[in-house]
């Protein structure tokens, strides 16, 4: 690394430690899928309970499958575009307020377009309810940081509504807790993150994935960055075929034998400490389950 190389990672650094949106939760990871039919068979398939939305004439609108707080879900997308790349495609944390993150990342000069107010009316078995939200972006684009903000406007009856409806899940899923990125470059990567979430001090191995990792970590939840070690390993091929971007997703599964059992020969993990799906089996993203944390 030259000195030039040296000064701007502490400028990055530097800049991240007066913007840190301390309440940042690991919300949800967004995944472009080809038909909702498709992925909600695969999903089911893997015993997960889907929640598909419809419009009052039946027309299917969307997909999750949903862990409960404090990580939402995996939401899935029809791209209108049907050139756009399939597979996961984004991370949302949630935050207390959009216009506060903006202020601070802005002071800390990382770029943020004003917050954008959103809203849907979800047709739930309860009856309507209508979620609000404002949405925070990034004005520059990172595939190595494809995140976005999110805060909640709904009122607590909703969110209430929303938290009774959260399926059980025949695999034992039960919470959403980290979505994995291969990048390029390791430090400069991790330092374009110093501004959202805390990271380890040290290096995580992932045999699994061919990567040595930096996890970043938010109040709930995290995100790991992994530089590929194997040149035959998932890292080094997604890297090789897509660039940067969000490689897998990490579950937490209350009883992990259950979960290996119900998966069945699609587990392709070596390990016994977690079962892993591959992308053609899960809608181009790959799933690790490991044992929830008490």
């Amino acid at each position: 690394m030259t000195w030039i190389q040296t000064i701007a990672l502490a400028t990055l650094f530097s800049a991240g430690a007066f913007a840190q949106p301390s309440e940042a939760k690991l919300y949800s990871v967004d995944i472009r899928v080809e038909d909702f039919s498709s992925a909600e068979r695969l999903y089911s398939g893997l015993g997960f309970s889907v929640s598909t939305h419809k419009s009052p004439e039946g027309r299917l609108e969307g997909m999750v499958v949903s862990f409960g707080p404090p990580a939402c879900c995996l939401e899935f997308f029809e791209p209108r575009d049907k050139t756009s790349v399939l597979g996961p495609s984004a991370v949302e944390l949630e935050i207390a307020s959009a216009e506060q993150a903006a202020q601070e990342l802005n002071a800390a000069r990382v770029k943020m377009n004003a917050p954008v107010p959103g809203s849907r009316i979800l047709h739930l078995p309860t009856g309507p309810v209508t979620l609000q939200w404002k949405t925070l972006r990034f004005a520059e684009k990172l595939d190595s940081r494809p995140l976005y903000f999110m805060q909640t406007l709904s009122e607590a009856a909703v969110i209430a509504a929303l938290d009774k409806s959260t399926p059980v899940h025949a695999n034992r899923a039960g919470s959403l807790t980290a979505a994995l990125i291969a990048v390029n470059d390791l430090e400069r990567a991790a330092a374009e993150y110093t501004h959202i979430g805390t990271p380890r001090a040290r290096d995580i191995e992932l045999p699994e994935f061919g990567a040595i990792a930096r996890e970043i970590d938010f109040q709930s939840g995290s995100i790991l960055l992994l530089r590929a070690t194997d040149p035959s390993g998932p890292t080094a091929r997604r890297l090789k075929t897509q660039g940067e971007g969000i490689l897998a997703v990490r579950i937490g599964a209350t009883d992990l034998a259950q979960t290996r059992k119900l998966i069945g020969e699609k587990n392709v993990s070596k390990s016994k400490q977690s079962v892993l799906v591959s992308p053609e089996n899960a809608a181009g993203v790959w799933l690790q389950f490991q044992s929830a944390r008490p």
